[in-house]
């Protein structure tokens, strides 16, 4: 996903809000959001939220997320370096067939951020307001 600066700061904020607001659910119990959403009352409420913050529904909030977060990992741990690698052993073994090749290149590939998404987030970094709360994506991680 190709974040805007305006994605980025409304997938923070809303990230920030859900992890406080539904910090006492379920959530982490459910295989993906929409079931949460789907089957509980909080997961409707949590699905007003992403709405109330512009995204469609849950699933556009989560991609949005997770390449913010990916890109911001990218930036404070550069490992583009270690993908390339592993792209091109994949790309060089002869075991494999090429199907399979394909597949993971691409999603070796999907682990690499766009330019854009770089620069985003690093002017998002360099914010008095929003370099602060892309730490508390750190907190996650760990």
């Amino acid at each position: 996903m190709e974040l805007t600066p305006d994605i980025a700061r409304r997938a923070l904020d809303s990230y920030i809000l859900a992890k406080t607001k539904y910090a006492d659910t379920d959530l982490d119990q459910y295989e993906n959001l929409q079931d949460f959403v789907d089957q509980t009352e909080d997961g409707k409420k949590f699905d007003a939220d992403v709405k109330a913050a512009g995204f469609a529904n849950v699933t556009d909030w989560n991609l949005a997320v997770t390449t913010l977060g990916l890109t911001y990992a990218s930036i404070t741990d550069d490992q583009t370096s270690d993908l390339e690698q592993q792209i091109k052993e994949v790309e060089d073994d002869k075991e494999l067939a090429q199907d399979m090749k394909d597949k993971m290149v691409k999603a070796l590939k999907a682990l690499i951020p766009s330019d854009n998404n770089k620069k985003i987030i690093q002017d998002m970094m360099d914010d008095p307001v929003y370099g602060p709360k892309l730490k508390q994506l750190d907190v996650e991680e760990e």
